[in-house]
């Protein structure tokens, strides 16, 4: 009877069906934009995550913003020497073990003076890895030409955008400078290989690859010591003597003179230096998880383990491995959300008041139903039935129409030319895909604008006095 009644009044108002299609257009509106925002994000993620950060980034634990490019803080940021991972080889063993870990890379970076034969110098960002292990995590890298370098080889890999700017081609020798105080450390390694993203993105079109050996070369980066224990005779041996008295002997040096590290040097010192897979200096870890949907449970877990175990290490997601291009890219869609959710709000309050007003204006039939001996919790129930009828139709056709436009504007292919709207959406072709997840969100807000849209005027009408609601009425 209750939803008999409930119906019948539905039907016999043509402000419901106004009031239903009116609720349809927000829902339909917001199941489009959580679409467009879902797109984007995943979007974004899959660019960066398969492309150079992984799904979590070991990194050391300090002050300042530290991302896989380096120091973030703005200016003095790029003077910054990146700390090491500590202790290495104990933080390796645990990654091994751990369940959710599906692969993993080291990573060395750095911000290198760069230069051929054909092109002038520039400051790039410079990945120092093993570019066959390297390759294998960030799968959204395609190979063109050559093979990349293994453990222990020397060599370099670039992007096909990179090799066009540098006017290099595969097996061509690149070259390394770092200016340090009097010195001026160069190094050189030819092209391996030349590869592409799938995505065009200016972020990665800065970054070259280079052996661990030649990177740490560069930034004058040696193993972690350990601590030795010497015993009391061999104490001895080291004597007493002052740390001046060492230097009696020396000549003076001229302040004018610059040292000069040559890319042959380097070559002749490669049988001095161990191989990178005993090496523990290491700037990150790059981790690619096996359920992408457990990635902050797995961050959670290791920072965890990181903490009890007094380790000066974090782990992150990749947005924070990504640094301020992919916070800059945050920002700005959260701009836009706040525009579009301002807007929907305005919507809402409409709806809201429009289910208001359609309560308040049935005080008389409220009345009547009263004087007729029907109770509070019934009239109220009946109201409650109506009102759920109006929203949860209005849920369901506005999900359909909301998924029909996100098929509607796939479906036409539109492709993106702009390089910031491309790394916005993640992909050159917009396509939206609306999720079971975005469904039951926009379902669950028609039932809460049928609660809100219910509570208050009904519980106001029912304050009124039958009579006196019979009486408004007329």
């Amino acid at each position: 009877m209750l939803f008999y009644l409930a119906y019948k009044n539905i039907v016999s108002r043509k402000s419901s069906f106004v009031i239903i299609l009116f609720i349809a257009f927000a829902i339909s509106l917001m199941v489009l934009v959580n679409s467009i925002f879902d797109s984007t994000e995943n979007g974004i993620e899959s660019v960066y995550s398969k492309s150079f950060t992984g799904d979590i980034v070991i990194r050391p634990a300090a002050k300042m913003p530290l991302s896989l490019f380096g120091d973030e803080t703005p200016i003095t940021g790029k003077l910054t020497e990146i700390p090491r991972l500590i202790p290495y080889a104990d933080i390796v063993e645990h990654v091994k073990v751990n369940a959710r870990v599906s692969s993993f890379v080291p990573q060395i970076s750095g911000r290198i003076i760069v230069e051929s034969d054909s092109s002038d110098k520039n400051m790039e960002t410079l990945f120092g890895v093993n570019a066959d292990e390297y390759f294998k995590v960030m799968t959204s890298i395609k190979i063109l030409e050559g093979k990349p370098y293994g453990a222990g080889e020397r060599g370099s890999a670039v992007s096909k955008n990179v090799a066009e700017r540098y006017g290099v081609k595969l097996g061509d020798e690149i070259q390394f400078l770092v200016e340090d105080k009097m010195s001026l450390r160069i190094r050189a390694a030819k092209i391996s290989c030349i590869y592409e993203y799938e995505i065009k993105n200016e972020t990665l079109d800065n970054i070259i690859l280079v052996d661990p050996f030649t990177m740490r070369s560069l930034l004058d980066m040696t193993d972690t010591s350990q601590n030795i224990d010497i015993d009391e005779n061999s104490q001895d041996l080291l004597g007493d003597d002052d740390l001046d008295s060492m230097f009696e002997d020396a000549e003076d040096f001229s302040a004018e003179s610059v040292i000069v590290e040559d890319k042959k040097d380097a070559v002749e010192a490669n049988d001095a230096f161990m191989d990178e897979s005993e090496s523990t200096a290491w700037n990150f870890i790059i981790i690619q998880i096996k359920d992408r949907k457990e990635i902050k449970k797995a961050v959670s877990e290791l920072n965890l383990h990181f903490k009890k175990s007094c380790w000066p290490v974090e782990a992150v997601t990749w947005r924070s491995a990504a640094g301020s291009t992919a916070m800059y890219l945050f920002w700005i869609r959260l701009i836009f959300n706040v525009g579009v959710i301002i807007v929907l709000i305005a919507g809402f309050i409409i709806i809201n008041n429009t289910l208001v007003v359609n309560v308040l204006n049935r005080t008389q039939e409220i009345g009547t139903l009263r004087a007729e001996g029907a109770s509070r919790k019934f009239v109220s129930a009946e109201c409650m039935v109506e009102t759920f009828i109006l929203t949860i139709t209005a849920g369901v056709v506005g999900c359909i129409i909301g998924s029909i436009g996100s098929s509607l504007i796939s479906s036409f292919h539109i492709n993106l030319d702009n390089s910031f709207l491309i790394q916005l959406f993640g992909n050159e072709t917009l396509e939206f895909s609306v999720s079971f997840k975005i469904i039951v969100e926009s379902m669950i807000l028609s039932v809460i604008l049928g609660v809100v849209g219910w509570v208050y005027p009904v519980h106001t009408a029912l304050k009124v006095s039958p009579v006196r609601a019979m009486q408004g009425g007329n």
